[in-house]
């Protein structure tokens, strides 16, 4: 069994998507600290009420210390950022 996934992730959803391979084992906090580290996109970690993604197939929100396979996020799964 594959222990990582590949997404699109957007900044927002109307714009192109960039392909991400994560792996399955990190929480959505670490994901959304690497991601805001790695792109620059400004999310003020400190604060619980910004520091969230949401996903599309399947569709969650994303944040906390859940897992992205609890999540259920798979190959194919959109990541979106804002908006």
């Amino acid at each position: 069994m594959d222990d990582k996934v590949i997404v699109i992730f957007k900044r927002r959803a109307s714009e192109q998507g960039i392909d991400i391979e994560i792996p399955k084992d990190i929480t959505a906090a670490e994901l959304i600290y690497g991601l805001n580290q790695g792109l620059h996109l400004g999310i003020n970690i400190d604060d619980p009420i910004h520091a969230y993604m949401r996903s599309e197939n399947p569709i969650a929100l994303i944040r906390g210390d859940v897992t992205i396979e609890k999540l259920g996020i798979r190959n194919g799964s959109v990541i979106i950022m804002g908006e």
